[in-house]
């Protein structure tokens, strides 16, 4: 069997590990992305390679990054959440490791793997999203992973949402991203606890009564053990994120909407609240199949994976 390094860098944690052709995965670890410096975040990956590299030797590597790529797939167009803008990533990390390298959006590698080996294996198309620290979508269509003219198809998070809303990012406003994403999540209940609410009091315990502290995890973690005021606040993401799903389904028409990223561990909590608002907003709701949504199968190893897959099948 053949291994190559699969390695997912996100707005918060960067994962890595072994990766077959058919999917599976070996030596899988996790550490904190340094977001600000480009260089420290290629040393970080150039080490997570090393490390799960250890015990098979890959033949490439696959990278899934939250930002831009451009159509080559080898340089960060622009990232966000990290610090790249027209970064030669691919050739970075060849260059220290010797081994060939591509790069794929880390929602379209979700899509991806989704569609190769998760929930949407024997669908022929499909809507990923990843809602994580920001809103990344990837889709498939007939087969075909589906990355556009210039390669940065998907970008549902950056619909615009609310005029002059919240500043995102990518340095527009109102970006849906800015209403249904983690850092939505976070920036939601730290108002809430500013607000002084008694129903609050569960979450400024948690935090230790320091509202920087408090993260979309923790209060993911609250609404799973029943806070009722933490499962209302990701039901608020969970209704937003199906009305934005609304336009991006009546323009691909997916038979499959498949919600991967951090916050998607909230399950149900998130998933009703988007079917619901899916189903009523989608322009002839009443009148044509409504695709189901569900939870990425590969869990927070879906961007990871994908990438995988996708270095298995790009480098001979």
């Amino acid at each position: 069997m053949s291994w190559v390094v699969g390695v997912d860098i996100g707005g918060t944690k960067t994962v890595a590990g072994l990766v077959s052709n058919t999917g599976e995965v070996l030596n899988s670890i996790f550490v904190p992305t340094p977001t600000h410096d480009a260089d420290a975040i290629v040393a970080t990956v150039v080490e997570c390679i090393n490390t799960v590299g250890e015990t098979h030797k890959p033949h490439a590597i696959g990278i899934g990054v939250a930002g831009l790529i451009d159509v080559t797939g080898r340089n960060v167009a622009f990232a966000p959440h990290l610090a790249f803008v027209d970064f030669p990533l691919a050739q970075r990390i060849e260059e220290q490791t010797q081994v060939p390298c591509v790069i794929e959006n880390d929602a379209t590698a979700t899509a991806w793997a989704e569609y190769r080996v998760g929930s949407g294996h024997g669908v022929h198309s499909l809507l990923a999203v990843t809602v994580g620290t920001g809103l990344g979508g990837g889709v498939v269509v007939n087969d075909t992973l589906m990355r556009g003219a210039h390669g940065t198809a998907g970008e549902v998070g950056h619909i615009p949402w609310v005029l002059d809303g919240v500043l995102c990012a990518c340095g527009a406003r109102g970006c849906l991203e800015q209403y249904a994403s983690g850092s939505a999540l976070t920036r939601h209940a730290r108002e809430f606890v500013a607000s002084g609410h008694l129903d609050a009091q569960p979450l400024l315990a948690a935090c230790d009564g320091d509202i920087d502290q408090l993260t979309g995890n923790l209060v993911t973690q609250l609404a799973l053990a029943g806070d009722h005021a933490c499962m209302a606040l990701i039901a608020d993401i969970g209704t937003t994120l199906g009305a934005g799903l609304s336009a991006m389904v009546a323009v691909v028409d997916p038979a499959l909407v498949v919600v991967g990223g951090g916050v998607s561990a909230a399950g149900e909590l998130l998933l009703q609240p988007a079917r619901i608002a899916l189903e009523q907003r989608l322009i002839g709701g009443a009148h044509r199949p409504v695709p189901p949504v569900v939870k990425a199968q590969c869990g927070e190893l879906a961007a990871m994976v994908g990438a995988g897959l996708l270095a298995h099948e790009s480098v001979i």
